[in-house]
């Protein structure tokens, strides 16, 4: 049996850091094949283009190794490696290593997230790993050297269909974090704005702003275990029923009418 064939991705773009220290992480793992975007897709969500062309470049990170660069989102990313761009289909999708967390309900805002949900769609073993600052001197070593050691389990052990693992990590030095847990998501609440402001012309255009979200640090979940000083592993589905009202809902006269 070959080397297992890993493709590696993202939402800050090719250039960012925290790719680089992900693939540098990832690489005595198997064969790795790299596609992200060529610009910041943060809190883009999960968009898949249809109505105009995609293009790819080859470009070189900053060790001078080859990866490709496109102009589409993350999801699209994943979508055009696993329909045929690269060779092979991959075994394995990691998407990160995000500056900024994705706990709670970020998950469905964030670009690398949706990465590992497109994977998820197609049936592939996905990881999103994301670290919990935005500080531009961020040390991705603890993220990297934990996203590898997950990967290399996941490629053991496999994961349900359609499933894929969210992984946090606490921006604190590597010797400080406490451990790993196996979390559910947790609640974080942003309070946004809506700004109005004029052109030079004296038309009106907003901004979607606010400050930093509100955590809830409830036991057992993403939320509370990173600020806690723990990795967070959430194991996620694509299947979003929720099954409790699907029942009551079935006592509804309207459904039985």
């Amino acid at each position: 049996m070959g080397k297992p064939y890993i493709l590696l991705t993202n939402d800050d773009g090719v250039d960012a850091p925290g790719l680089l220290a992900l693939k540098k992480a990832i690489e005595p793992l198997g064969e790795i094949a790299i596609l992200a975007p060529d610009h910041n897709w943060s809190a883009a969500g999960h968009p898949r283009t249809m109505h105009k062309p995609l293009r790819v470049e080859e470009v070189r990170l900053a060790d001078g190794s080859i990866a490709y660069a496109s102009n589409g989102a993350p999801s699209d990313c994943v979508a055009l490696a696993v329909l045929g761009f690269f060779p092979k289909r991959p075994d394995l999708v990691v998407s990160g290593i995000n500056l900024g967390g994705n706990m709670g309900y970020d998950v469905t805002y964030s670009g690398t997230v949706a990465a590992a949900i497109e994977a998820a769609i197609f049936g592939i073993p996905a990881i999103a790993v994301s670290l919990d600052t935005f500080s531009p001197d961020a040390d991705y070593s603890a993220a990297a050297e934990f996203a590898a050691r997950l990967a290399e389990y996941v490629l053991e052990k496999g994961l349900p269909p359609h499933a894929f693992l969210n992984v946090n990590v606490p921006a604190i030095p590597k010797e400080q974090i406490k451990g790993v847990q196996v979390t559910r998501l947790g609640k974080r609440f942003y309070e946004d704005q809506l700004i109005k402001r004029q052109d030079p012309r004296g038309k009106d255009y907003y901004w979607l702003g606010g400050g930093p979200p509100k955590d809830i640090l409830e036991e057992g979940t993403d939320v509370g275990a990173v600020a806690r000083g723990f990795i967070s592993v959430t194991p996620l589905h694509l299947d979003m029923t929720d099954y409790k009202l699907l029942e009551a809902l079935r006592s509804w006269e309207i459904f039985r009418e």
